[in-house]
């Protein structure tokens, strides 16, 4: 059996449902590659008395640890923020399937609903864009286009610990008209920490601590525009 259990963005964001699957589970891994550490896994230790193993990205893609685990034995496998909305882990769950392991998905808080809160309809973003630190991918910019061409906002993802204002500046190297877009500084989603910025892209600065996101702001309702104006 194998359980993906989404543990939120913050401590105490894993549900009662997640924190049942941990105790009954045989092995537990967890894996933080796709975002910063923003759980404390000893203390989510202390609270189901289980022993937690934390998985390299190299573990969790190129290995079948997970799924060698699961054919044998309950295990739970443990992602920040909710469990599938990362290409890698729903992979994941496709190949357990396919070895007719019996699969469960657990969710949790996400980025990509926790966005609500600055004021943007969720159901007014547009495909999703991921801006590593050491690159600049093209498609990052055909999709931004993409999105503003039906006038839905974009959240941009950065890599872990990168910082926002040098993610505005590769963008804006990237393309320059973007300097002068409405834009959105997302920091530490979830955490009693967060904040909430808006302003020109060219002119964001950070606030503090990673993990920072970034919209886009596309075409907005006479609401939304009243929302924003409160950040």
């Amino acid at each position: 059996m194998l359980r993906l259990i989404g543990v939120g963005l913050d401590n105490g964001e894993i549900t009662s449902k997640g924190i049942e699957a941990i105790k009954s589970a045989e092995k537990i891994y967890a894996e933080f590659y796709t975002n910063t550490e923003t759980v404390d896994i000893n203390r989510l230790e202390e609270r189901t008395g289980k022993y937690i193993e934390k998985l390299s990205r190299e573990e969790v893609e190129r290995e079948d640890l997970i799924l060698e685990s699961a054919k044998e034995q309950d295990t739970a496998f443990l992602v920040s923020g909710d469990p599938i909305t990362a290409t890698t882990h729903y992979d994941i769950k496709h190949r357990a399937e396919q070895q007719e392991i019996d699969t469960e998905i657990i969710h949790a808080p996400s980025i990509l609903t926790s966005v609500a809160e600055t004021g943007l309809n969720v159901y007014k973003f547009g495909r999703v864009v991921t801006l590593p630190e050491n690159s600049k991918p093209k498609s990052i910019i055909k999709h931004i286009e993409a999105n503003d061409k039906i006038g839905l906002h974009t959240l941009v993802l950065l890599d872990i610990n990168y910082e926002a204002d040098k993610a505005a500046e590769k963008l804006v190297k990237m393309k320059e008209e973007l300097g002068n877009r409405e834009a959105v500084l997302f920091e530490r989603a979830n955490s009693k920490t967060q904040s909430i910025t808006v302003g020109e892209l060219k002119e964001l600065e950070k606030n503090g601590e990673t993990p920072h996101s970034i919209i886009l702001v596309g075409e907005k309702s006479h609401k939304e525009a009243e929302n924003l104006d409160a950040y």
